[in-house]
């Protein structure tokens, strides 16, 4: 019969997710690791809207294997937990976590496989972790833009803690964790949590966030808060933005690259022309070669007036003077 562990500790800047599954004589042991607090973070702003549908999935299949007893009905919808994992590393745990209830009620002949299977802990999931995602990101947010004291994370967590005690307003709860102190898998020796359940991963990893004071800010492109591990005055997060791929620091540089452009008048006189003539090309004025020609030496242009050789009347005039058109 199957047995797992799942455990996690934070070493050097990074988090180890490590999972080791048995069975009979088999054992297999794989390992995840990013950058701390990246988990944490890209949770947080998962669409658990969106999740809705797949978690629907996996409780229908369960329901499916209480009603037909059925060893082909539990490893489809073992698979359908294993797809999860695709989603996020947290989702690693609750793949482990109903491999070994699955496993359970096929040991036990499906017989009374309620005792293994509770398929409302799946139903109440995507409402359960919508909850803590808002407190977290509430917390969070509290901590490091809200209150822009001097204060530390400990007494800026006291001040919140207890002025919401006193509006009977709901904040993160945190719970008892199990946790040792020990070589993990030959790779790093830290203080390790063993979680037994997702809810139990997210709050150790936002504890440590706060008890390490790993200070946060909001993306000026996509509103997300994320850590700041690097150059205090970065302004912009590494999250991918759009379908290019493209990361908000890379579209901020560009942004402030524009920006800076914006307020040059020999690169906005230059960009205005090299915009007409390159759709003179697809008007047949001008040939690629005809365009290209110029365009080189339309920058040796720019370039003298950049270092004050020529004027901007100057350059405006040469522009003006250079059609090449046909």
């Amino acid at each position: 019969m199957l047995n797992y562990q799942f455990k996690t500790c934070i070493t050097n800047g990074r988090e180890l997710c490590a999972f080791v599954e048995e069975e009979l004589n088999d054992r297999w042991m794989s390992t995840r690791n990013a950058l701390f607090p990246e988990s944490l973070i890209s949770f947080l702003y998962l669409d658990m809207e969106q999740m809705r549908p797949a978690f629907r999935c996996l409780s229908d299949g369960v329901r499916r294997v209480i009603a037909e007893k059925s060893r082909e009905e539990s490893d489809r919808v073992y698979q359908l937990f294993c797809d999860m994992t695709d989603i996020h590393v947290y989702f690693e745990l609750l793949r482990l976590e109903w491999k070994f209830r699955l496993d359970r009620a096929r040991y036990m002949g499906y017989e009374f496989p309620q005792n293994f299977l509770q398929v409302e802990y799946l139903d109440e999931m995507p409402d359960r972790l919508l909850t803590l995602q808002r407190q977290a990101l509430d917390l969070l947010t509290h901590i490091w833009v809200t209150d822009t004291s001097e204060k530390s994370v400990d007494e800026k967590m006291t001040t919140c803690y207890l002025a919401a005690e006193q509006a009977g307003k709901e904040l993160f709860y945190f719970q008892a964790q199990r946790m040792s102190y020990e070589l993990l898998y030959r790779e790093t020796f830290a203080e390790v949590l063993c979680p037994e359940t997702v809810y139990a991963l997210i709050d150790c990893h936002l504890r440590e966030c706060l008890k390490r004071e790993i200070k946060m800010r909001v993306c000026k492109n996509c509103r997300r808060l994320f850590a700041v591990t690097g150059h205090g005055g970065v302004e912009y997060c590494d999250h991918p933005f759009d379908e290019k791929g493209r990361t908000c620091k890379e579209i901020g540089a560009f942004r402030v690259w524009e920006k800076s452009k914006s307020d040059d008048e020999v690169f906005k006189i230059y960009r205005r022309e090299y915009k007409k003539r390159f759709a003179w090309i697809r008007a047949g004025k001008i040939t690629k070669d005809e365009f290209y020609s110029w365009s080189e030496k339309a920058k040796e242009k720019k370039a003298e007036c950049e270092e004050g050789k020529i004027t901007l009347e100057g350059f405006r005039r040469w522009l003006g003077g250079n059609q090449g058109s046909k």
